[in-house]
């Protein structure tokens, strides 16, 4: 968000944010009493000394609902997860409250009894379009959210900001609603982040359908059935909590799970599989000293400075719209490592962050600690959040080919171990130089933490001959979208709300931001109404100083074109229902912001140009940002086909946007 902040001691400077871009004046006070929080400084901690685990699939029950493959997924707790969190020796910190090696509280899914404490194991279906195999698949959500004695929670583990939408009317703090992401599904199975279940059997939370708002019924107790069509191309979908206000708390403590859908085509491409093929689900987190998840939360304040209290008279906490954790991990280890065998490894990568991107290359270095080149070809991405692509991209076999991996993309990546690239011992990094926030805030070049990710060892004997292969096209060649009948213009906004947080880690405070799509919060009447059965391009917008990871749920889309807006061109949404507008000739596509586009297109390697790995089918895109200087904003078109009536949302997948109301209904009538 680029806040900038400073402080002058005990004196209270009123001020106004001017928006985005850092050139903002803060209001600075001084609370009595305030402490810093007790981090764990990642720098104690060991790297590359836990192995990486291996996410597990699950069974289907395939008697319970004859047709059907049904999953029972559990959400529980469990209150002694290890992240791996060691010295630089490899000791355990040990808590000196309990005199104990510290664990950490999280929650998880467990999917058919198979329980693995953080994140959840895989569900594995078949797609059911025409000449494939597959089935649908049914799965009961439980709320089983329990402490170690088996009472139920009233408290989240993390703390809950009462003033967002939907945790601001007394809901429960302990409530979930799943959504399938990438899934084409039906509204009532889509995971509508105001139809949640509590974790309480007997409570009456339930709601009817509303037809004016299009949220589905919400139903009482603990449990939803979802029903998921699969009428769908293979790809890496992911199964992960939705609900209002607090989707970014329950993501973190760990309520993820890989959902991987396989066709007739990706069997017979002969890609690595079986052990060869490992998700890895790449987050980023912050703990404190005891062990316990760390999430930003600080004092919010009243606009005139005095701490916001609750009808108790307790301090009101809230968080920024960002986080960004000191501690990468991977399928939930802090900076694993995993050895390998000298051959072609498929690894089917998400970014499950709240945040933070990531910009990915390898680095190789031979036993004797030299560096190594990493050949052009021995990195092939294959397929993205859309699937497979129409042709594999060479990536990160060094900095400048790195793969930029936003907020809930995927990445189907082939890495070829082989010793024609690679002699036995080398170890190779992976490794991040993305600013956070991205891509002007902060970089992270070189930072003994955040700038590594995992590590892999070529030390396993070959097993078997590799005879597994990467596709030069992975993807048969298959019809877009015909010609829109509409092209739909909306914006991301950024403003601010009347209060102030507090950081106690630098005596200052800064204006709460506030983030809309089209000026509008999540409660307003819906403005984006489809056709059923129609084509549509969106031409997204971006007034901010962030890129935005942009996700519409039932759909996959083209990307059309990127660009930026001539300045004078653009006219941005009221925030009263009246949507954005784009004079004639003011799109540039593949333009820099300021640039003449007929002279100076953008570089190739630039955010307002289309990439070869955004090319294919996706369901998250990345819209890039305005311009600091000119204010010209950036764009993205992209086409749709919109094809079950019903009310879906579309929103930011930086998941603290999300819950700060970077999120609104569209329908499909």
């Amino acid at each position: 968000m680029n806040i900038k902040t400073f402080c002058a001691a005990g004196t209270m400077l009123l001020g106004l944010l001017a928006g985005c871009g850092g050139k903002d004046t803060t209001t600075v006070v001084t609370v009595v009493g305030a402490s810093p929080t007790t981090v764990l400084d990642p720098l104690q901690l060991q790297q590359f000394a836990t192995p990486l685990p291996l996410i597990p699939i699950a069974t289907p029950d395939t008697a319970a609902f004859p047709g059907f493959e049904y999953y029972t997924v559990v959400a529980e707790q469990t209150a002694d997860y290890d992240f791996g969190l060691r010295k630089k020796d490899g000791s355990e910190f040990i808590n000196p409250a309990t005199n104990r090696p510290i664990r950490t509280t999280v929650w998880g899914y467990a999917t058919n009894g198979i329980k693995t404490g953080y994140l959840g194991a895989t569900i594995e279906a078949r797609s059911t379009l025409p000449g494939e195999t597959g089935k649908q698949v049914k799965v009961k959500y439980v709320n089983n959210l329990r402490d170690a004695s088996g009472r139920l929670l009233t408290k989240h583990i993390l703390r809950v900001d009462p003033t967002l939408h939907g945790a601001n009317m007394g809901e429960p703090e302990v409530r979930m609603v799943t959504h399938l992401h990438g899934a084409h599904v039906e509204t009532e199975s889509d995971g509508h982040p105001e139809a949640w279940i509590s974790n309480d059997p007997a409570a009456l939370t339930g709601l009817p359908a509303d037809p004016v708002s299009g949220r589905p019924a919400r139903p009482n107790g603990n449990t939803v059935t979802y029903t998921y069509r699969n009428d769908q191309l293979a790809n890496q979908l992911w199964y992960h909590d939705h609900a209002m206000g607090i989707t970014r708390l329950n993501v973190y403590a760990g309520l993820a799970a890989n959902y991987l859908l396989r066709d007739n085509h990706e069997t017979s491409l002969s890609l690595p599989s079986g052990s060869y093929e490992i998700p890895l689900v790449i987050q980023d987190k912050s703990f404190n000293e005891d062990g316990s998840l760390h999430y930003d939360s600080n004092t919010l304040l009243e606009g005139d400075g005095h701490p916001e209290t609750d009808m108790d008279g307790n301090p009101v906490y809230s968080s920024k719209p960002e986080f960004f954790g000191n501690v990468i991990t991977v399928n939930g280890k802090a900076w694993p490592y995993l050895s390998v065998e000298p051959r072609k490894y498929r690894f089917r990568m998400l970014n499950g962050s709240d945040s933070r991107f990531y910009n990915i290359w390898l680095e190789a270095k031979a036993p004797n600690g030299s560096s190594l080149p990493i050949p052009a070809g021995a990195i092939k991405l294959i397929g993205n959040d859309g699937g497979l692509m129409p042709a594999a991209v060479n990536v990160g076999h060094d900095r400048n080919h790195a793969l930029l991996f936003a907020l809930a993309e995927r990445a189907d990546l082939i890495v070829d171990f082989s010793t024609a690239n690679f002699p036995s011992g080398t170890v190779i990094t992976m490794r991040n130089d993305a600013a956070t926030p991205f891509p002007m805030g902060t970089p992270v070049d070189d930072i003994a933490t955040t700038s590594k990710i995992m590590q892999f060892r070529i030390t396993k004997p070959l097993a078997a001959p590799d005879t597994s292969l990467v596709p030069a096209s992975p993807r048969l060649p298959v019809a877009f979208p015909s010609a829109p009948v509409l092209t739909r213009y909306v914006d991301l906004q950024e403003g601010t709300d009347p209060y102030l947080i507090f950081d106690p880690t630098t005596g200052t405070t800064s204006q709460r931001l506030k983030i809309l799509l089209n000026g509008l919060g999540f409660s307003a009447p819906v403005t984006e109404i489809i056709a059923n059965n129609t084509v549509e391009e969106w031409v997204i917008i971006n007034n901010t100083v962030d890129m935005h990871p942009m996700h519409l749920h039932l759909v996959d889309f083209e990307v059309i074109e990127k660009g930026s807006i001539h300045p004078g061109h653009y006219t941005p949404a009221d925030g009263a229902g009246a949507m954005p507008v784009v004079t004639l000739n003011g799109l540039r596509p593949n333009a820099e912001p300021g640039a003449d586009p007929v002279i100076d297109s953008a570089p190739a390697d630039s955010h307002y140009r289309l990439q070869n790995t955004e090319k294919g089918r996706k369901d998250t895109v990345r819209v890039p940002p305005a311009d600091e200087i000119t204010g010209s904003p950036g764009y993205v078109r992209i086409r749709a086909h919109f094809d079950i009536i019903g009310t879906y949302m579309w929103h930011c997948h930086i998941l603290a946007h999300e819950d700060h109301e970077m999120m609104r209904p569209f329908r499909v009538n």
